[in-house]
């Protein structure tokens, strides 16, 4: 062991050299820990955001037929034409006011909101009647 000014040397490695070397090696530790939470964090929110959007649903087209025994219609947006389920639970709405499911004919303007099944078949909470 000898003595240089304030370092002292063992065996070739300052006691400075190895505190260094020790807050480094800790600082790049706890780098990687809290980047490993980062990243899961932000997973667990794109999977969260990802259900949510999986299971809320909007159509907006003009209905083109019912099916009463089935509790559905079609609903055509330009060239797609999607199969809309309704039953007792859904509101049937004009803007902001209840309205009547017999308002709903063929040819109206309607907006759908509800969410998407396991098949991705819109199960409509809300129709809304848009008149023009």
């Amino acid at each position: 062991m000898e003595t240089t000014g304030t370092m002292i040397r063992i065996s070739g490695v300052s006691i400075k050299e190895d505190g260094m070397r020790k807050v480094l090696f800790l600082l790049l530790v706890f780098t990687f820990a809290f980047a490993g939470y980062r990243v899961q964090s932000t997973v667990a929110q794109e999977k969260e955001a990802k259900a949510a959007a999986e299971k809320a649903g909007r159509w907006h087209g003009r209905i083109v037929r019912f099916y009463a025994g089935e509790s559905a219609m079609d609903v055509r947006k330009a060239n797609d034409i999607r199969k809309v389920y309704y039953d007792s639970s859904t509101r049937w709405t004009e803007g902001t006011k209840t309205s009547d499911m017999s308002q709903f004919k063929e040819g109206v303007d309607v907006i759908c909101l509800g969410k998407y099944d396991e098949k991705g078949l819109l199960h409509a909470t809300r129709v809304d009647l848009r008149r023009k």
